[in-house]
C-alpha cells in the first residue's frame, strides 16, 4: 500500500509559500481576507473522506464531505458540515434524514465525482436505498442518520445526526486527505 506524501514530498495543489516566487500559481497565504494561513494550517490535519447523500421527492443528491466526526457514543451522534446553498443541504433539511458513506482508499475518483459533477451525481454510481436514503454500494462503511439539530455557522451549516442503520461493507484502507492530496491510509 502506498503512503500519502508528507508536505516536503509533494507540490501542493495550491502553493503555500511564505514568499512569492513569481509563478502563476495562486498563493493561498496571500489571500486578501487572511484565510490563507488558516487554509495552510488545516492542510496539516489528515481527515477521512465521506459522501453525504439524501433523497426527497424522488430526487437523490450527494456531496463530498471531509468535515465529519463522531460527537458522542451515548447516545450515538455524529456531525457533518455542509456548505450553505448546496443541493445536499437543502434536500437534507427538507427530508430530515441523510446517509454517510465512508470512502475506501481506492475511491479518489468517486470523491472527485461527488465534489464536482454537475446534475444527478448518483445517476451513474451504483447505490441502494435504505430507509429511502441512497447508500453507495462500494463504500467502506455506511450509516443512515436522522437529523437531530442543525446550526448555521458562517458559510456552512452543522448537521447533528443520530444513526439508525450501519453497514460495514469492505475491509480495506480508508481514503484520507492530507496536505491537499487524497489517497489510502498506509498502515
Amino acid at each position: 500500500m502506498s503512503r500519502l506524501p508528507l508536505p516536503q514530498d509533494v507540490a501542493p495543489a495550491h502553493s503555500v509559500r511564505d514568499e512569492p516566487d513569481g509563478s502563476d500559481r495562486p498563493d493561498v497565504s496571500d489571500r486578501p481576507d487572511g484565510s490563507g494561513k488558516f487554509h495552510r494550517f488545516m492542510r496539516t490535519w489528515a481527515t477521512g473522506i465521506t459522501v453525504v447523500t439524501t433523497r426527497c421527492q424522488g430526487r437523490s443528491v450527494g456531496c463530498t464531505v471531509t468535515a465529519f466526526t463522531s460527537v458522542s457514543l451515548r447516545p450515538a451522534l455524529l456531525l457533518v458540515s455542509l456548505a450553505d446553498g448546496s443541493r445536499t443541504l437543502a434536500t437534507l433539511q427538507a427530508r430530515g434524514v441523510f446517509g454517510v458513506n465512508v470512502l475506501a482508499g481506492d475511491q479518489t475518483a468517486l470523491a472527485g465525482h461527488f465534489a464536482t459533477a454537475p446534475g444527478d451525481r448518483l445517476a451513474t454510481v451504483p447505490h441502494r436505498l435504505i430507509d429511502g436514503v441512497p447508500l453507495l454500494d462500494a463504500a467502506l462503511a455506511t450509516a443512515v442518520c436522522r437529523v437531530e439539530r442543525t446550526w448555521p455557522v458562517a458559510d456552512h451549516t452543522l448537521v447533528l445526526g443520530r444513526p439508525s442503520h450501519y453497514g460495514a461493507l469492505r475491509e480495506v484502507a480508508p481514503l484520507i486527505r492530507f496536505n491537499g492530496v487524497s489517497g489510502p491510509l498506509a498502515i
